[in-house]
Order: structure tokens, then C-alpha cells, then sequence
């Protein structure tokens, strides 16, 4: 009676451990971009210096630049990005995607905490289905590869990437 009690008792505390478990890393695959850039701000932070560069995939030393000071420009280019769901992946393959994407873009944004110190994260774009996330804030697996699971339009990024650099001369 004893062995078939702590048998069941040991079914009983898998299943429930199960139960937990799997939920919470499924829900650890899927995330938004708001969850892994903006929520980690705090009202205290001010957005410091945002650069956007548009880099050639043939060849990435022939990048153009655009550097954003303005704290509602950089809200403005971060409420293009907000509602984008991701899904995270070990690798990406932009190979077989990027057929008609010339151009990735690379957005290096820095944040003031608290006016003590400076945090960055690097998102790179690569296309409408591959996105990299560096987070400074983490203390391990400061680079994640996600995939975007919704629609998104990289020519909008096009478009105001373009807008700011027209803008700027």
C-alpha cells in the first residue's frame, strides 16, 4: 500500500510540475518588442541618442547614418516598432527571406538612467521577418534572435529612415 501511495504521489507532483512548467517556457518564446526594448525604461530614463544606419547586404561598409537627439523623434520611431510580436529562435536564416531586401537597418539606442548612467540595445532589421534584439541591461544573452510572427513593414522604416536623412540635409 505504501509504494503504490508514494507512486502516485510522484505521478501526481510530474504532472503538476508539467503543468507549471511548460506554460511559462512557451510563454518565454513569444514576446513583443515592447516587452524586450521598452518596458525595461522607466519614466526617470530620457531617450539620448538614437542611430538608425541602413546597410547594404552586398556590401556593409557602404552604410548610411542618421542620428536622432530628439527625445520625441526617438518615441515617435520606437511607436513604429511597439506592436510587433516576436517569437525567439536559436538562429535566423535571412538568406532565404532577404530575395528583394537590398538593405537591413540597424537601430543603436542609447538611454539615460536615471541621469547616472547609459544603457543601449541594438535592434537590427534585418527583414519583415527577422529581427536581432541587444539588450545592455542583461547580464547574459545580451543578443537574441527573434522571428516576427505579425505583420510589419519594413518599407515604413524605409520611409522615415529617408525622411530623416532628407530632412537632416
Amino acid at each position: 500500500m505504501k509504494k503504490r501511495t508514494k507512486t502516485i504521489l510522484g505521478v501526481v507532483a510530474v504532472i503538476v510540475i508539467a503543468a507549471i512548467v511548460i506554460p511559462m517556457y512557451i510563454s518565454r518564446q513569444h514576446t513583443t518588442f515592447r516587452a524586450e526594448v521598452t518596458d525595461h525604461m522607466s519614466m526617470l530614463d530620457t531617450l539620448d541618442i538614437l542611430i538608425i544606419k541602413k546597410i547594404p547586404t552586398t556590401d556593409p561598409y557602404d552604410q548610411e547614418e542618421v542620428t536622432i537627439k530628439d527625445p520625441q523623434e526617438i518615441r515617435k520611431m520606437l511607436k513604429l516598432a511597439k506592436d510587433i510580436e516576436l517569437r525567439r529562435v536559436k538562429q535566423i536564416d535571412i538568406s532565404e527571406r532577404s530575395e528583394g531586401t537590398p538593405y537591413y537597418y540597424d537601430w543603436q539606442l542609447l538611454t539615460k538612467k536615471e541621469d547616472r548612467f547609459t544603457e543601449g540595445f541594438g535592434i537590427t532589421f534585418y527583414n519583415e521577418h527577422a529581427v536581432s534584439i541587444y539588450s545592455g541591461y542583461k547580464t547574459r544573452d545580451k543578443l537574441e534572435n527573434y522571428e516576427i510572427t505579425n505583420d510589419f513593414n519594413l518599407s515604413e522604416v524605409e520611409r522615415l529612415f529617408t525622411n530623416l536623412k532628407e530632412g537632416k540635409k
